[in-house]
């Protein structure tokens, strides 16, 4: 709570509270709406005289607002894209390394210990990303040069673990170090560099556009995401007859080769530095 307080009070005094710009909004309409005179008090009557919107109507109030929204944002709709294939890379990873985990690690004690390891490693490498590395780095490399980056790095592990080594004619499996390399760097990525990003791409938008945007994409997107593809890749294993980590090692480099087209498409929305800037000195100036 004392922190919450802390970040409100410099989102104000730096000019980044959302209030103030819902406000002036609303004062330009109370403005437009009295300008126009006798037929606007005609309309308030009518409308003060009327029921209150029901909760369909709000729903429905909603989704319009929301198709408005990511209409008038392509952003928004290149961030949506971006998430899904995000989560379904994430996905198929988180898949790849269970199977693997079970296969090498058939003890259950052992197993569980080896995951409890594994994400507190994860944990701790975010952290000291997104608290130490992350402010210092970001002062010199552009928010969309990050956006690219992260998914040339899972491509590239993705196509290791796709194509290791030969043991004779065939193709070796992907050993647990591997695996487990590529789904820590995935989620390292998602939980420290990603997440400060995805957080960066709201602000430079407007009110609306970033809190039904927000919203919508919170909703959908992670859970939508993480759902969509967990079925895709059941129904593709199930109907296909493929379940081995070889089959799915393929699977992880389409999921990264579709998370790299997305991301690169929505880098190209992302404002540089002086951009956001300038943003801010506009957005300080109308207040």
């Amino acid at each position: 709570v004392i922190i919450g307080d802390i970040a409100y009070r410099v989102a104000e005094k730096h000019g980044f509270n959302p209030a103030d710009e819902h406000y002036r909004k609303k004062e330009a309409k109370l403005k437009a709406a009295a300008s126009k005179g006798g037929s606007n008090k005609n309309t308030a009557s009518t409308s003060s005289s009327s029921s209150p919107p029901s909760k369909h109507d709000k729903e429905e109030s909603l989704i319009v607002k929301a198709k408005d929204v990511f209409t008038r944002v392509p952003t928004l709709w290149a961030l949506f894209c971006e998430i899904l294939a995000c989560q379904g890379l994430s996905t198929v990873l988180n898949v790849c390394c269970v199977t693997k985990v079970a296969e090498v690690i058939p003890d259950d004690a052992e197993r569980a210990d080896w995951m409890g390891k594994f994400f507190a490693f994860t944990n701790v490498v975010s952290s000291v990303l997104q608290f130490g590395v992350l402010p210092a780095t970001s002062s010199f490399l552009e928010p969309s040069t990050l956006w690219k980056i992260m998914p040339l790095i899972m491509m590239t592990m993705s196509c290791v673990l796709a194509f290791p080594k030969r043991v004779g004619k065939e193709l070796a499996d992907p050993t647990l170090n591997m695996v487990g390399a590529a789904y820590a760097v995935m989620k390292i990525l998602e939980f420290s560099v990603r997440r400060m990003l995805d957080e960066m791409v709201y602000v430079p938008l407007d009110y609306e556009s970033r809190f039904v945007g927000k919203e919508v994409i919170s909703v959908l997107g992670y859970r939508f995401g993480k759902s969509a593809s967990s079925l895709v890749l059941s129904a593709i294993t199930h109907t296909l007859g493929i379940g081995g980590l070889r089959e799915l090692s393929y699977f992880t480099t389409a999921a990264a080769a579709l998370w790299l087209g997305t991301a690169w498409r929505l880098s190209n929305f992302v404002p540089t530095r002086a951009e956001a800037e300038e943003a801010y000195k506009t957005m300080k100036k109308g207040s």
